[in-house]
């Protein structure tokens, strides 16, 4: 079935977003998207293949509009250890801004649908190690600068702070205050850059 004049991917996949992500993706029904982007059935299936095709690509989109808001933050910081912090602070905002309501999308759906759906834990997965890198190539940089120390491991400390990130957008569902996340903030930058970690150094 041809597109509907006027389809415009990204907007569909925003829409899409919403709805996917007030609702949880196994109490969102085909009539729910159809309603939220305005394409019939046959449109969706046609352009997405599937429900779980299409939620697939929300994902993506996701992932992407997350990773290029990283990119952002690190361009602008002064150094590769304060644009971690940037990162970490603007994380820290972002989950005082959701508390109390529908949370992370990436966290919802690892909840949800990771333990029982393959592609989707790999979509996860993936979207979880593009940050990853980053990270350690900003770890790199910092340490060749003598940001951080030379013994210290930018790959188990990038896989620390991916852990860390996730525990903070974990937390939004259970209003944690200011005073607690800028807790979190201090003790990550702290432990990144103490000179004796024995299980983060190599």
């Amino acid at each position: 079935m041809p597109r509907p004049p006027g389809f415009q991917r990204d907007d569909v996949l925003l829409r899409a977003t919403e709805v996917f992500w007030s609702r949880g993706y196994g109490a969102t029904s085909v009539c729910d998207l159809v309603e939220a982007t305005g394409l019939k059935p046959g449109s969706i299936y046609a352009a997405f293949g599937s429900k779980k095709g299409l939620f697939l690509e929300v994902l993506d989109h996701y992932h992407n509009d997350h990773l290029r808001a990283v990119d952002q933050a690190f361009a602008g910081a002064p150094s590769s250890l304060a644009a971690i912090e940037t990162l970490f602070r603007q994380t820290a905002d972002a989950t005082l801004k959701a508390t109390g309501s529908r949370g992370c999308l990436a966290v919802n759906t690892l909840l949800e649908l990771a333990q029982h759906d393959d592609d989707i834990a790999r979509n996860l997965q993936n979207g979880s190690e593009r940050l990853r890198r980053r990270l350690e190539e900003r770890l790199a940089s910092a340490r060749a600068n003598g940001e951080l120390c030379a013994a210290a491991n930018p790959e188990a400390l990038s896989a620390f702070l991916m852990n860390n990130l996730w525990g903070m957008r974990v937390l939004c569902k259970s209003n944690p205050t200011a005073t607690a996340l800028d807790g979190i903030v201090h003790g990550v930058l702290a432990a990144i850059t103490a000179s004796r970690s024995a299980r983060l150094h190599s």
